[in-house]
């Protein structure tokens, strides 16, 4: 008998164009030497002529796949975000480098080389540099939490696209089942084989993303594996040079800059999440809770890691930052 084939979700491509396409905003090098340049499309009214709010999405894909265009993605929310054009919304929807590209924090800066790309040019893009918020789900929503997290981390903020004479800095951030704790889910994913992900936005990856968080750390010499770094994050041998991995994660992991100053935040997790642990979130709202941060958690028990957190807790999602921009 034929066993039944799971139920692949489909596409979901923006409804229309964008008003400014590929517009190149910094030219980087890859990890093997060559140049590249980083384009984003930007979502607007055609009629558009004064500064308005803005959202960057940043697109998901466990730092391994995805495209700024969204003709590859199964995630609704880019498509849900440009639907507020109608309402004077600027959404920005950019490219950074894959973890097969550059290993971290590359695709960090190049996410925050947006903001001041953004900032530099808010005249000509019609864009008010003081409401630009960060939407982001899955690895994007890491982005978006580093983004709108260690904004006063220089060691973090890089060089991409110059522009550093404007800050980093955003107004406020929706992050969707996305990584929070680096050195946790090295943990976890450690001693946890990776679950069934049909149903999910990812529903077609395999294997490979095992080793997700190990390649992006670009822990990946000959002979080692994700059970050797979780032995030493177990043995706390700081004295070991491949130290240097964990101290990366930390300093990749948005729980790292929980504090007073982080702009509002809004986390959404599902929990039927294969993927990403609920933990992840939970352990990253208590931080934010602990600091005196203003957050707001939103756990649905029926959601999966996409492509969708349903339709109410996606609405509030995007309500958040548009009452806050």
């Amino acid at each position: 008998m034929e066993q039944p084939q799971p139920k692949v979700k489909p596409l979901c491509p923006p409804g229309r164009p964008p008003r400014y396409e590929d517009v190149p905003f910094a030219e980087v090098t890859l990890d093997n030497g060559e140049p590249y340049t980083l384009k984003m499309d930007i979502y607007q009214d055609l009629n558009q002529k004064t500064p308005g709010p803005c959202i960057i999405y940043y697109f998901g894909g466990g730092w391994m796949y995805g495209e700024y265009k969204q003709v590859t993605q199964k995630a609704v929310y880019c498509r849900e975000l440009i639907r507020l054009v109608e309402q004077g919304f600027t959404i920005v929807s950019p490219s950074y480098r894959l973890s097969s590209q550059a290993v971290f924090p590359a695709c960090i800066h190049d996410c925050k080389g947006v903001v001041r790309f953004l900032k530099a040019n808010s005249k000509e893009y019609q864009i008010d540099p003081e409401r630009i918020g960060v939407l982001g789900n899955s690895a994007g929503g890491h982005l978006a939490a580093m983004v709108a997290m260690s904004a006063n981390c220089e060691e973090l903020e890089g060089e991409v696209g110059g522009n550093k004479e404007y800050t980093s800095a955003v107004r406020a951030a929706t992050i969707l089942y996305a990584p929070s704790d680096l050195v946790a889910l090295l943990r976890s994913d450690a001693n946890e084989a990776i679950k069934n992900l049909s149903g999910t936005e990812v529903d077609q990856a395999d294997k490979s993303m095992d080793n997700v968080i190990t390649q992006i750390l670009g822990y990946t010499e000959p002979g080692k594996s994700l059970l050797d770094l979780n032995r030493l994050i177990e043995s706390g041998n700081t004295c070991d040079p491949d130290w240097k991995y964990v101290e990366l994660a930390k300093a990749c992991s948005p729980i790292t800059y929980a504090s007073a100053d982080s702009p509002p935040i809004m986390i959404l997790h599902g929990g039927k999440d294969p993927l990403v642990p609920i933990e992840q979130s939970d352990s990253l709202y208590k931080a934010l809770v602990s600091s005196n941060a203003d957050a707001m958690y939103v756990s649905s028990s029926q959601a999966n890691h996409g492509p969708t957190m349903g339709d109410e807790s996606d609405q509030m999602a995007y309500q958040f930052l548009t009452n806050r921009l």
